[in-house]
């Protein structure tokens, strides 16, 4: 089969390798849709989280086109979507509930340790229904389910907020998770939402998705136009969003959500950065304010179907291009380029 392989930063070729083939226990996918996600770009840029060699691609969709004698609840042919992640359901983490924290099995995940989805087709480990396989609604196209993984990211991110509908919840960075859990935020009853970037088509859009008030950063200071709609901070420092989210992956605009964010406040952090970041620790502990990152999904996928199927969240306005797999260098440099892309998807 066609697939990409990482060569190393910036370099992906396409190569044929061996077709997947299924275990007793795996599926194999046809890949119809993938995305383009912000930790491939760290890889594709930096080399991080893979190794020469791999494959990646963990956002996808496809057909089942070959299946073990041990899957259960479905049928060649039936379209699906996968939770990516593959743990192992010992260690302290899975046994505690939370198998997105496996200290184990990530190492073995799809696109990480096992060949990914930019590829024709995908092998998919130790499938169960509802756990990490996922049926399509059939109001639900192919390129809105490939987005049900990166929407899942937003929406734990959500949940983890808790936000009421009193809260006023600021969004910093606008990409796809940032622009998703502003839906994600606004599904979940959020009083206020707040987007802040600087491209004025991300804006458009947050504000079509449901924020209530885009704040522009390249025209104005983001910091003193929150502190300007909420109030000044107690001791008169920062502003009083109740909840901020940052997803930009800017080292500066953390220190700003740490600002931003009211004493007794929750600020949940999504991204990821190039380095180490600096952060006015004083103001985290004199606020007493709830700081956690916030890691891909806890059981998030099923929810996120069902708000696709009832039209509560929208995929298509998000997804901005698609190229073939031979495309695959300008697929990643379109998703780089953050004025035109928001989420680019690569169909094999």
């Amino acid at each position: 089969m066609k697939a990409a392989v990482f060569e190393g930063p910036e370099k992906l070729s396409i190569q044929q390798i061996p077709d997947p083939v299924a275990g007793p226990q795996d599926v194999v996918v046809d890949v119809v849709d993938c995305g383009i996600c912000g930790s491939d770009l760290h890889s594709y840029l930096e080399g991080a989280f893979v190794a020469p060699g791999q494959v990646m691609g963990h956002e996808f969709s496809g057909k089942i086109v070959e299946m073990g004698k041990e899957v259960q609840g479905v049928k060649i042919g039936d379209r699906v979507t996968v939770m990516p992640l593959t743990i192992c359901g010992r260690c302290p983490r899975c046994l505690e509930g939370a198998p997105h924290l496996c200290e184990i099995g990530l190492a073995e995940s799809v696109a990480y340790g096992l060949p990914g989805a930019f590829a024709e087709f995908v092998r998919v480990p130790n499938v169960i229904l509802g756990s990490n396989l996922f049926k399509i609604p059939d109001n639900v196209d192919d390129a809105a389910a490939a987005l049900v993984e990166p929407l899942a990211v937003a929406l734990h991110a959500a949940k983890m907020s808790a936000p009421g509908p009193s809260d006023t919840c600021v969004v910093l960075g606008l990409g796809s998770i940032g622009l998703n859990t502003v839906q994600m935020l606004k599904a979940l009853g959020a009083g206020r939402v707040i987007g802040v970037d600087i491209s004025p088509v991300r804006l458009k859009l947050a504000a079509q998705l449901g924020a209530d008030i885009t704040i522009n950063g390249r025209e104005v200071d983001a910091l003193e136009a929150v502190t300007e709609i909420t109030g000044p901070g107690a001791y008169g420092v920062g502003a009083r969003a109740d909840i901020v989210i940052e997803a930009s992956g800017v080292g500066a605009l953390l220190n700003q959500a740490v600002s931003m964010t009211r004493a007794g406040g929750k600020l949940r952090i999504a991204a990821l950065y190039e380095g180490d970041v600096m952060v006015p620790a004083n103001q985290i502990v004199q606020k007493e304010m709830s700081v956690s990152g916030t890691f891909a999904y806890r059981g998030e996928f099923a929810q996120v179907l069902s708000l696709l199927a009832s039209g509560r969240i929208k995929a298509a306005p998000v997804i901005t291009h698609t190229f073939a797999l031979d495309d695959i260098e300008k697929a990643f440099r379109t998703q780089l380029d953050k004025d035109v892309s928001i989420k680019v998807q690569v169909a094999p």
